[in-house]
């Protein structure tokens, strides 16, 4: 059965083995945090692992920012592994920043609740990976012509076209060589609206490297056009059959 999976496949070894440490790294911390906070610091963590912490969730985002680089293709973020979508999300930035707002405003009518040292380095660490991260996808999408990306908390359904990846890139191409002027990205997305965007761009991308298509335009606006380099030429109406 045809898939929409990316013509080479995406080497996530590393993201595996880094995402139960970070997940049990943020379960401990954060519960410590929380335990500091609640018992006016009678009961904390003696040690800071705030560095060691961000050290991960910085190998993590590192590790998947790179294997989608190495494939060099449009990705599909409904195949990422659950824990990056969450990342991605900034949800790690809000669950931190709860015991970090919480203990500013109750600080404010009680001196003696205290504000953990390692926790505004955390959340300070999160918000610089979050950023590095979203510039790295950003440079992604622009060298892929991607203006648009697909929400990173719903995954995408699956295509409702059920022909081969190279059939359906020699039908998009069909369709872009029968305009003249060739078309562009909105159109194709009407033209094609039962195919997933991401499945669109992958078909699109490989047959701009092929040199069967140019891409103009700037890259993540509406002004991306695609057109064929031999383009069929359209038959005038009422033209007499060559047959």
């Amino acid at each position: 059965m045809p898939t929409d999976t990316p013509p080479y496949p995406i080497n996530r070894t590393a993201q595996t083995a880094i995402a139960p440490f970070a997940w049990l790294l943020t379960i401990v911390l954060w519960t410590g945090t929380w335990m500091e906070i609640l018992t006016h610091g009678h009961w904390r963590f003696q040690d800071d692992l705030s560095k060691l912490y961000l050290g991960i969730m910085g190998a993590y985002a590192s590790a998947a920012e790179i294997s989608k680089w190495l494939v060099n293709e449009p990705t599909d973020p409904g195949q990422d592994p659950a824990f990056e979508r969450i990342h991605r999300g900034g949800f790690f930035i809000a669950l931190w920043l709860a015991p970090l707002l919480c203990a500013l405003v109750w600080r404010v009518i009680d001196l003696s609740i205290p504000m953990p040292t390692p926790l505004q380095r955390t959340v300070g660490g999160l918000i610089g990976i979050f950023f590095v991260k979203a510039a790295s996808r950003h440079l992604r999408h622009k060298k892929h012509g991607i203006f648009q990306v697909e929400s990173d908390n719903v995954v995408i359904e699956p295509s409702a076209s059920s022909a081969p990846e190279e059939d359906f890139a020699e039908t998009l191409y069909q369709r872009i060589a029968a305009a003249p002027q060739g078309l562009a990205i909105g159109e194709l997305f009407a033209a094609f609206s039962d195919d997933s965007k991401p499945r669109l761009y992958r078909a699109l991308d490989k047959l701009v490297k092929s040199n069967r298509l140019t891409r103009t335009g700037k890259p993540r606006t509406p002004d991306v056009r695609y057109k064929a380099r031999v383009a069929i030429p359209a038959v005038p109406a009422g033209a007499p059959s060559q047959n």
